[in-house]
């Protein structure tokens, strides 16, 4: 909520002059004092450096969290803060497990192919050989001992199993080629699925969170603002807590998007928690958040995030996410003329008002500095003690050219 806090700034009147257009039109007299536009909001604690605790990166898939540690307890370094379920590995590295069990039994399978075949090419060509050897004797003793027909058939079942060891050996060399290929791709599946199992054993390690040093476990909301818990998918990667340096503290400020003027870095803030009521902090704003965004899933009202650094000595033990108030001043003059923004009437680039002369009105060029919903600060064109109308004098015509 945005207010204006000046004091004796603004004096409303009623005035009735004699003239129609006074005796009609309600006017304030301007006072200058000081000046303070404030934007009442609330927030929460933070630190302003943090250890992230994420869940497991090594899945592709969100996971199931089965236990996490209860918010705000002091954990020490290697103690465990959370805990998925890892039921989805453990059946990735069972069926892994299986398929490379079937994978060394085809192994083991084409290796018995080889040795038999290769047993069998060996013994073909032993008794090829000595065909050979005999078939090659039989061809060169004496001739005169054999007929011509039997010479004949000597010589060809000699170039016979000449050409039937050749081929039998190119029969051999292409199987040993086909056995090396259909093993190296056996040997290749089998190392895709060890590596899958190394993975997935990893993942089964990682499943148990620890914390990387002692500290303060704070839970961290996820996009639609609910904190993590049992039986909750995660996606992997996905912040689940932090470890905060509670040595520096900062506020986190939530101002609604249409309450959101004149907000920006340096401007100073008062902030009160609502565990110590009677204590303020000081502050400023140190940065505002690009975009609005909605704080609940079921809230459509969209909120900038306002960070505000806190310069006083916080003499309590604070804890991160606190709740708090926050008073941020979008503007602080010592003294300036505030009028309500009803008084001030533009035309493109020409502001006025309408200034109260005797009994009649007349048009005065203003210059404005910051406007909220509903009050604006006046640079030049009015003084103290001036008299203006809440709304456009009867039978007054404006000029915007004035």
């Amino acid at each position: 909520m945005i207010r204006s806090v000046t004091i004796g700034l603004m004096i409303l009147s009623l005035t009735g002059c004699g003239e129609e257009a006074t005796q009609s039109t309600p006017v304030i007299t301007v006072s200058e004092d000081a000046v303070v536009f404030e934007i009442h909001a609330e927030g929460e604690l933070e630190a302003v450096k943090s250890t992230p605790i994420t869940s497991p990166s090594a899945s592709r898939r969100p996971q199931t969290l089965a236990w996490i540690m209860p918010q705000f307890t002091e954990v020490k370094a290697g103690e465990v803060v959370a805990r998925f379920d890892g039921s989805n590995f453990q059946l990735e590295v069972d069926e892994t497990n299986f398929e490379i069990q079937k994978i060394m039994y085809s192994m083991l399978a084409k290796d018995r192919e080889i040795d038999n075949t290769q047993f069998s090419f060996d013994a073909e060509a032993q008794v090829i050989d000595y065909e050979y050897d005999l078939a090659k004797q039989f061809n060169i003793d004496d001739p005169l001992l054999y007929t011509k027909i039997e010479m004949i058939e000597a010589g060809d079942n000699e170039e016979f199993l000449k050409a039937k060891a050749e081929h039998i050996d190119k029969i051999e060399d292409n199987f040993v080629e086909k056995s090396a290929s259909e093993k190296a791709v056996l040997e290749s599946s089998k190392q895709k699925q060890v590596a899958k199992l190394e993975m997935n054993n990893a993942s089964l390690s990682a499943l148990e969170i620890k914390a990387p040093h002692d500290g303060l476990f704070v839970l961290e909301p996820s996009w639609d603002g609910t904190l993590p818990e049992p039986g909750k998918s995660v996606f992997p990667g996905a912040k689940l807590a932090k470890l905060p340096d509670l040595s520096e503290m900062q506020a986190k400020v939530y101002v609604p998007e249409v309450e959101a003027i004149g907000i920006k870095e340096g401007v100073g803030v008062t902030v009160s928690l609502h565990a110590y009521p009677d204590k303020t902090y000081e502050g400023k704003v140190s940065s505002i958040s690009k975009t609005a965004q909605p704080k609940e899933r079921e809230n459509p009202v969209k909120y900038f995030t306002v960070t505000v650094s806190l310069e006083s000595e916080l003499n309590q033990v604070l804890m991160p996410g606190q709740r708090l108030d926050a008073s941020i001043r979008v503007v602080e003059q010592d003294r300036g003329l505030v009028v309500p923004i009803q008084t001030v009437f533009r035309e493109q680039d020409h502001s006025w008002v309408f200034i109260q002369r005797g009994n009649d009105f007349a048009q005065q060029t203003v210059t404005t500095g910051f406007c909220s919903s509903s009050l604006c600060t006046i640079e030049s064109g009015l003084s103290d003690g001036d008299v203006i109308a809440l709304t456009q004098p009867v039978g007054v015509i404006a000029e915007a050219s004035l």
